[in-house]
């Protein structure tokens, strides 16, 4: 199954996908809600989700997705590479993380890795920086935010506006205003540069 919220990429990896003789789609959707309701009446070996979705993370989603089909290994597929980022995922039972930059075979060693029980990285992300995020017991501050509240977060930090949060998470304008304050008041920030010198500094999203 492939999970991401742009058509466009979801049919070129699907065409991709589907010239290999050992893999099939099951199906490809644009939501969280939609791959746990493909994941329940389907039996699917492999997830590749994007993480930014509308409504639902795919940190959110890994999680749902391991707690419900344990047998449906997880490959992250997002544009972001932040070693902190890549720890979260694997936290939430993540098999493996590739990058969208990688070319198409280098994607397709990951799906079978993660598919044949290894733990897959992209080679430019350096291990060591993913096993001391995944070491280290620290609080992060962003670890204060609710699920929601750190789906706001991410949305902030690359500069869209309440408007657009409330469009992309399907909330309203005044509930994406809402969590915007908390977020602002949990973390003491009060500008959009100081969150992104937030995650800067812990090795976030940025």
């Amino acid at each position: 199954m492939i999970v991401d919220d742009h058509p466009l990429f979801r049919e070129g990896l699907s065409v991709a996908l589907q010239r290999e003789s050992d893999l099939a789609i099951v199906g490809d959707v644009g939501t969280a809600v939609e791959a746990l309701a493909l994941a329940n009446r389907t039996r699917l070996d492999l997830a590749i989700i994007d993480i930014i979705m509308p409504a639902t993370s795919g940190l959110s989603l890994c999680s749902e997705l391991y707690a419900s089909h344990p047998g449906c290994k997880v490959l992250v597929l997002s544009a972001i590479d932040e070693p902190e980022l890549i720890a979260d995922m694997l936290r939430a039972h993540a098999c493996g993380y590739a990058h969208k930059g990688q070319p198409i075979a280098e994607i397709l060693r990951a799906i079978r890795e993660v598919l044949g029980g290894l733990r897959y990285i992209p080679p430019h992300v350096p291990r060591a920086a993913i096993e001391a995020a995944l070491a280290d017991t620290s609080e992060h501050p962003i670890a204060r935010l609710t699920p929601r509240e750190r789906e706001v977060f991410e949305l902030l930090i690359r500069g869209r506006s309440n408007d657009e949060i409330a469009t992309a998470l399907v909330i309203s304008v005044r509930t994406a205003e809402t969590h915007r304050q908390r977020v602002t008041k949990k973390l003491s920030l009060h500008s959009v540069v100081q969150m992104q010198r937030l995650s800067a500094q812990y090795g976030g999203l940025a």
